[in-house]
């Protein structure tokens, strides 16, 4: 929680809104939408009244965990977004019906629309068949402020 002696952070006019979980809406000032890791209708976080997406351009998804990518493959035929992430999940997503992805791998840079998108490392464990794994998820998904 911030308290009062914390300065405001200046964004720019860059709206960004949480919608649980690992899920968030960036507004840029040229009005584009961008989605990270769309778990919408299932994330018990989600505000009502935001499980109703109206618009996105881009659509970043950090890795396949369905706490991640739970309606993505749903938004992607919506509303024709670019899908952009690790190769094998873009190549996926493309198979489920997303008709603009791409791809990328751990260290790139790419810029799509307005906004360039580096693939850094992050930890992140998961489970396999109920079981803790020593597998170990190495990516995520930076934005840079072009705005």
């Amino acid at each position: 929680m911030l308290s009062a002696e914390h300065e405001p952070m200046h964004l720019n006019g860059i709206k960004i809104t949480w919608l649980g979980h690992a899920t968030f809406r960036i507004e840029t000032p040229r009005g584009k939408i961008i989605l990270v890791d769309p778990w919408i209708m299932g994330n018990p976080m989600c505000p009502e009244k935001e499980k109703e997406i109206k618009k996105v351009d881009v659509m970043l998804c950090t890795h396949g965990h369905f706490d991640h990518i739970g309606d993505a493959v749903e938004i992607a035929k919506k509303h024709n977004p670019m899908v952009v992430g690790i190769y094998e999940l873009c190549s996926w997503m493309e198979k489920k019906g997303a008709k603009q992805i791409s791809p990328m791998n751990k260290g790139g840079t790419q810029t799509v629309g307005d906004i360039k998108v580096t693939m850094v490392n992050a930890q992140h464990s998961c489970r396999n068949s109920g079981r803790r794994s020593n597998h170990l998820r190495r990516r995520s998904l930076r934005l840079r402020d072009p705005f």
